[in-house]
């Protein structure tokens, strides 16, 4: 006979749970048969027999049309799921709204350590029954909340307005502070570039090539060679790549962690700095810790936003920021790399703890041309196109690539069927229209 029930599961699983508690090696039977005796060997049989026998039962309730049944058919959780629920209802259940509010004896039951649940990966997560929500009396512990919507379905209640509206505010607060919600806090990029997509100087390749060797033969330099033995900290190969917009920093990241055959993991930093105090410093920390974890190239853009000089700093939280960053590149081991227009802005022990500066210039002629032959597929062009007696002084790659989009828009624009020096010269016409008179300026990029 199936379940008509949630509060059934719940006696059947405590039952088996009751069964031989104690630590001897003879149990009473389960059968209450006077003066019979069953060994822990045969007791552990016993209960998974007794499991299996739930599961089964668990698994036929599914087609009940009862309370039980629908909330199975919408929400078809795995069986270890619904028992991890189950024990995350309960014990919300048994604690006061003053020990909820204040995070007294949060933590008795590890439902999802006691079930072997991932929280990250469960239905739980997916279907919003379950919240992972940061104590804010403890920032080092989390509670779960089960939402009013897995409740209230359990026991065939309606869902209101007001229940959605508590979830929703459950929802955000899981969002706001919760650690499931780190991938907030950067983009992963596969790289698909390599180096022979970048156009560059002589200078500026062996610069790459070397840090790509230092990274890649760090056995070599640390252990054969006696590095490790001379060098606590500051092992990891931290780049510093500096120089005017649009010069090609972001696509030599790419290019970089692609050579390694590494992901790109890009900070955001808009997520990354918090208004309250310490959240800032810890998301830091996180970062760092997540491209170990995941064995990806750290890239900080705009980097001169988070490194900034501690001497024009006049707020602690500020300064507080600039000291984690530098404690993290210290113990950081792996590939990082920072990006920035204003070098000039960076705090001076920052700079001290990049292991190489790479410079990025605006290209000259040559390498203008051989940038836009890279950008247009020879597909698109018209017959015999020629890139001689175009004006492009003063573009960058970045301007380059809107160049040739713009082109292809003009072209489509005309439903020509390719794309011709005519469209060419309209698009960088209209590129160097919106370039503001700030780009044309004199600027300190290099620091």
């Amino acid at each position: 006979m199936n379940y008509t029930s949630y509060l059934q599961i719940i006696g059947d699983v405590n039952y088996m749970e009751r069964l031989g508690v104690d630590d001897s090696p003879r149990h009473y039977s389960p059968f209450y048969e006077p003066g019979l005796y069953i060994s822990s060997r045969d007791m552990k049989k016993v209960k998974a027999i007794w499991l299996e026998r739930i599961k089964e039962k668990y698994d036929g309730s599914r087609i009940n049309n009862n309370a039980l049944g629908k909330f199975l058919t919408r929400f078809p959780l795995k069986f270890k799921e619904f028992c991890c629920l189950l024990d995350l209802i309960g014990e919300t259940n048994q604690r006061s709204e003053f020990e909820i509010e204040n995070g007294i004896n949060e933590g008795a039951i590890d439902a999802f350590k006691k079930h072997k649940v991932r929280y990250e990966s469960s239905q739980l997560k997916r279907f919003k029954l379950v919240y992972r929500i940061v104590n804010p009396l403890r920032p080092m512990k989390t509670a779960y909340e089960v939402s009013y919507k897995a409740q209230l379905a359990l026991n065939n209640k309606k869902y209101t307005d007001a229940y959605e509206q508590l979830d929703l505010a459950f929802e955000e607060e899981a969002k706001r502070n919760s650690p499931d919600e780190l991938e907030s806090l950067y983009y992963v990029i596969e790289p698909k570039v390599s180096f022979d997509a970048l156009v560059a100087s002589e200078k500026l390749m062996e610069s790459m090539k070397a840090a790509l060797a230092r990274e890649n033969q760090k056995e070599k330099i640390f252990k054969n060679w006696g590095f490790n033995k001379v060098v606590e900290y500051g092992k990891g190969t931290t780049l510093n790549f500096r120089g005017p917009p649009g010069t090609g920093k972001t696509l030599a990241a790419n290019c970089f962690a692609n050579s390694l055959g590494k992901k790109l993991l890009m900070v955001r930093y808009d997520q990354l700095q918090n208004c309250f105090i310490g959240v800032t410093e810890k998301h830091i920390q996180q970062v760092f810790k997540l491209a170990k974890v995941k064995n990806a190239v750290l890239f900080f853009d705009e980097a001169d936003a988070i490194a900034l000089s501690r001497e024009d700093l006049s707020q602690s939280w500020e300064m507080s920021q600039v000291n984690t960053l530098l404690k993290e590149l210290e113990r950081f081991e792996g590939a990082c790399i920072f990006a920035t227009n204003f070098a000039e802005k960076y705090d001076a022990a920052f700079e001290r703890r990049l292991t190489m500066h790479v410079d990025f210039e605006m290209p000259d002629e040559k390498q203008r041309m051989k940038i836009l032959d890279k950008l247009f597929p020879k597909k698109c062009r018209e017959k015999r196109l020629s890139f001689d007696g175009l004006n492009l002084d003063g573009l960058s790659g970045g301007d380059l690539k809107n160049v040739a989009l713009n082109a292809a828009g003009f072209a489509a624009k005309d439903n020509a069927d390719k794309i011709s020096k005519k469209h060419i010269q309209g698009a960088i016409v209209a590129v160097k229209k919106g370039k503001t008179a700030s780009d044309d300026g004199e600027k300190k990029y290099l620091g």
